[in-house]
């Protein structure tokens, strides 16, 4: 892949798993009792931190499976991903993301994703991990079906979605 595919495919990639992020944050934040806004603000920032450590691990070991006759494209990619989430939601550089890549099942994630987001919200929300564990099977799937799409359409179709994504995206809180 050339610098410039890889900038597309990768921001592509970044702005789909955003748009989700987006969307389960609030149903997220919907399950905890109104806090008051600044309180609000925060705790929308840890569940968004929180699901940008797990969504960046799956669309980067699907990237690893589709690519992995092709290290330096994989290595490209992942590598151009790992900068648009850790800048984007401020994910921690203390590798405690890695903990996912230990884990052998989507049970073990989400039990680990409850334990994470327990300690980010600083407390444990029944209706909220009820909520995460009801959820993260289409979550998982439908992060790789975004990566799939970054992987297979043409560089056009990915260019014409980031440009609709930009014009219909208000500046994000986080």
């Amino acid at each position: 892949m050339t610098s410039e595919e890889i900038r597309v495919r990768s921001v592509y990639l970044f702005l789909a798993c955003s748009a989700l992020i987006d969307q389960c944050r609030e149903r997220l934040v919907a399950t905890l009792p109104a806090p008051p806004r600044s309180a609000r603000v925060m705790l929308e920032k840890a569940i968004a931190r929180e699901l940008g450590l797990l969504f960046r691990y799956w669309a980067t070991r699907r990237i690893w499976e589709r690519l992995g006759g092709n290290e330096a494209d994989a290595t490209q990619l992942n590598l151009a991903l790992l900068r648009l989430f850790t800048n984007g939601f401020n994910l921690p550089r203390d590798g405690s993301g890695l903990r996912y890549a230990q884990l052998s099942t989507l049970a073990e994630e989400a039990r680990e994703l409850s334990h994470r987001m327990s300690g980010a919200i600083g407390m444990e929300h029944p209706p909220l991990l009820a909520e995460m564990q009801g959820s993260i099977l289409a979550w998982h799937e439908t992060v790789l079906r975004h990566v799939t799409e970054m992987m297979m359409r043409p560089l056009e179709q990915l260019t014409a979605g980031i440009k609709g994504w930009a014009q219909r995206a208000p500046a994000s809180p986080i």
